[in-house]
Parts: structure tokens; C-alpha cells; sequence
């Protein structure tokens, strides 16, 4: 282990809601002008934002090894537990490989922070702002920002005003720019499982404060010993039944370090890049965010049948284990290769295994073992890297389905790797070096 993690304390509580999010950055004509589309290498990137540095001091910080934060499933993603002001308010945290910062809902609906439950349900968890003695406005550096179109809220308005606060996960404190959140519109209806998101999107050459994650913000403070994030997911019918090796819960994000004795064989490092077709087919923002990790799939495969990929565009890897990363990433072409090759047949589900706009299809459950395994390579590596058909075949009651989730037309342009490709494998985030590193997990 490089800096064993700590322990986390307690489990979340989970209530079912709706949405989830994303998002910030340049115009997207600009970047498509310039790149046409295809994945860049990072010393290309500009700078995005207001020019300031990062608030986090030394004074204001402190560390000691790495934390495993434990991580609960829910509909949006998976749910760890963050604290933020003095004294500490527990704000649960939505924690997403593609977000920018440190969101949290505050008592401020409209503008004012007196009408809070105009906004929101009454039972909805809040970060009070007002009661944390060192939280401090950030306006004057880093004006308010509202992204619409988001995917948080769609085409409602997402609007934050930035500020500083103290954000502690284990044994990490540090001062931190944070995204405070004034509401503009109704969520009285119900409340969502979580108060904040826990952004993990990388930062690139000439990023303020405004848009780097927390993570990010307290390693560079010297809170977390170590650049590193590693996730491995404790799925429903893994190996590791008891899910021991995400103490009972059902992911691990360890923050700080990752774990060498999860790793199976060696970690094969990636360079990532900017693919400015993500704000056109994935995750659409105005202003655009292209913050992602994200990777450059050079082939992919049903068991040994090449598949084609985009020729103009190029064919990105978007790392997300949140619910867009639900189901096994396939051009529209793969798919229906895929449907013919297991014989499948269209199925309309209630529940489907993920938000995509495809359509599902139903299989025999006692012919997936002769079914093809879908295979990825990306560029940096000959290595391939596979989803078997038992991760891609969802079991639902007595009826078994293909989880494949589509994006664009035609040929492979991009597609999330989330939930479905991370099972069984270990995947970690360099924020020095701007890598990804995978490996097969040792249960």
C-alpha cells in the first residue's frame, strides 16, 4: 500500500431521488475550431476562468496518510461522506469522476438565503453556510457561474457562487475554494440522498481554483500525501461476496494512495486528453466543461470482430462510475452487431439497467456463457482490456438483459466506462501527471 488508508467511520443512509451532474469551460466552437474533434494531448489546454490561485494554505491545512472513503451505491452514484465548515457539518456527497468541484447546497434560494425552503423539501440536507465561522465569500476572485444547459438539473438553471470553507475527509483538512449553490427553481417535491458533489475531474495546465477539484486543492495544500485516487467496486455477485474489501460497503475511493495489494499483474498508465465531441454527444454544458478523464480508444471488439470507430471525430473514453456510467460503452453499429450475435430480442422494462436512450434487449440466460466478450484497447498500451458477458448480461428477477449503453450514431464516437467496465478491475487517477492507470483488481 503506498500511505495505507485510514479507515472511514460510518455508512450513508440512501433515499431514492432523481437527475445527477456535471460540468464548466470554453466555448465549445472554440475548441472544436482548434481540434476538430479529436483527442488532444494535455500540454495543448488552456487556461478557463477567472485568473486567481487556489485559497488553500498551509496554515489552513493538515494531513496524514491516505482514507478509504467509503462509498454506497445509489441511483445518481455512488455517496461518501464529506465534512465542510468550523465546526465540521457533515454534507454527504454525491462523489463524481467528472465534476470540477466541491458543490454543495446552501440555505440560498434566489438569491437570499433566508428563503431556503422555497427551494428545497424540508428534510432536504443542507450545507449552512452561515453557521461554518470560516466561511468566507470568493466573489471578488471567482464571479457567480450558471451552466444551462447542465446535467445536474437539465435545462434548469445551475448556479454557484464561490467561496471558502474548510472541507475534512479523514485525515485531511484544508481551505478550499467550494462551489455554494443559490437555488433557482422548485425541488420542494422530494429530496435528494446527498448535499454535495465531490468532484474528482482532472485539472489541466492554466485551471484556477474555480474549477479544480477538491482533491486536487488539498494535495497541492499538502493534505493528502500522495496525487493519487484509486476506485475498485464491490458489485453484487463479485467475487468477494462479503464485500470485505470495501468493508462492507460497495465501492472504495481511496484518496491519497493507491493500493498495490488490490493490484493484480502491473498498472498500465494512459495519458489522457481533451475530446471536445463530449459537450456535443455526452455531457452537454453552456458554457462547455471539458474536464474529463478521458482516454483514446484505438479498437474495439465482440470477442476477436473488430468494430469501427469514428474516423473523423476520433473515439473517446470517458471515465465516469456514476449512472452514465452504467452499462457497457458500444457504438450503435456494435449493438446491433452484438443483438444478432446473442440472438436477442427487444424487451420493454420499467426499470432498465441504464439512462440510455437505446433500446433494451432481452437474452436466453442459458447461453450467456458462449456469448462474445466486448474488448478495448486504448492508445499508450497494447493491453486489452475486457467486459466479460456475465458483466454485460443484467439479471433482472427471471429475465436476463443486454446493459449496453449507446451514445451518438453509427460507428464508436464515445461512450462512458463506468460501473460495467470497472468491475473486476482496478482503476486509478494520477492529478500530477494527468494518467489513468488501469489494472486487473486482486480480489
Amino acid at each position: 500500500m503506498r500511505s495505507a488508508p485510514k479507515q472511514a467511520s460510518e455508512a450513508i443512509g440512501v433515499r431514492l431521488s432523481t437527475p445527477r451532474g456535471q460540468g464548466q469551460g470554453n466555448s465549445i466552437r472554440e475548441y472544436q475550431a482548434l481540434f476538430r474533434g479529436k483527442v488532444v494531448s494535455l500540454p495543448l489546454l488552456v487556461s478557463v476562468g477567472v485568473s486567481a490561485s487556489p485559497i488553500a494554505t498551509n496554515s489552513d491545512s493538515h494531513g496524514g496518510g491516505s482514507f478509504d472513503l467509503l462509498l454506497t451505491w445509489s441511483p445518481f452514484g455512488f455517496l461518501g461522506n464529506v465534512s465542510i465548515g468550523t465546526p465540521p457539518q457533515p454534507v454527504t456527497s454525491f462523489v463524481d469522476w467528472t465534476w470540477i468541484g466541491q458543490y454543495a447546497f446552501t440555505t440560498t434560494c434566489h438569491g437570499d438565503p433566508e428563503r431556503t425552503w422555497d427551494c428545497f423539501a424540508h428534510d432536504q440536507a443542507i450545507f449552512n453556510q452561515s453557521q461554518s465561522h470560516t466561511f468566507h465569500n470568493q466573489s471578488a476572485s471567482y464571479p457567480s457561474r450558471t451552466w444551462n444547459p447542465n446535467h445536474f438539473f437539465f435545462y434548469q438553471d445551475l448556479t454557484v457562487n464561490y467561496a471558502s470553507d474548510i472541507e475534512t475527509i479523514g485525515p485531511s483538512s484544508a481551505r478550499l475554494i467550494i462551489q455554494a449553490a443559490d437555488q433557482h427553481f422548485d425541488l420542494t417535491s422530494a429530496p435528494y440522498p446527498f448535499a454535495g458533489v465531490y468532484g474528482l475531474s482532472p485539472v489541466f495546465k492554466g485551471d484556477n481554483a474555480s474549477i479544480q477539484s477538491p482533491f486536487y486543492q488539498a494535495w497541492v495544500a499538502g493534505a493528502w500525501p500522495e496525487p493519487f485516487v484509486a476506485f475498485h467496486y464491490c458489485y453484487n455477485g463479485s467475487v468477494d461476496a462479503s464485500k470485505s474489501t470495501c468493508q462492507g460497503h460497495d465501492g472504495l475511493q481511496t484518496l491519497g494512495a493507491y493500493n498495490e495489494s488490490l493490484v493484480r499483474g502491473d498498472l498500465s498508465w494512459y495519458d489522457i486528453g481533451l475530446f471536445p465531441e463530449v459537450n456535443v454527444v455526452d455531457f452537454i454544458y453552456e458554457p462547455a466543461v471539458y474536464n474529463y478523464w478521458t482516454l483514446d480508444l484505438t479498437k474495439l471488439s465482440l470477442g476477436d470482430k473488430v468494430q469501427a470507430l469514428n474516423e473523423s471525430a476520433g473515439a473517446g473514453a470517458i471515465f465516469d462510475h456514476a449512472s452514465y456510467g452504467r452499462g457497457a460503452p458500444l457504438s450503435v453499429n456494435a449493438y446491433a452487431e452484438l443483438i444478432v450475435a446473442t440472438a436477442a430480442t427487444p424487451i420493454t422494462l420499467d426499470a432498465p439497467p441504464n439512462n440510455g436512450n437505446q433500446s433494451f434487449y432481452k437474452v436466453d440466460c442459458a447461453t450467456v456463457t458462449t456469448f462474445p466478450p466486448i474488448r478495448y484497447q486504448f492508445r499508450g498500451h497494447e493491453r486489452v482490456w475486457e467486459i466479460t458477458p456475465s458483466n454485460y448480461v443484467e439479471k433482472l428477477n427471471d429475465l436476463c438483459v443486454l446493459n449496453v449503453r449507446t451514445l451518438g450514431d453509427g460507428d464508436f464516437i464515445a461512450g462512458n466506462f463506468g460501473e460495467t467496465f470497472a468491475k473486476d478491475k482496478y482503476i486509478v487517477f494520477d492529478f500530477e501527471k494527468n494518467k489513468v492507470g488501469l489494472a486487473d483488481l486482486n480480489w
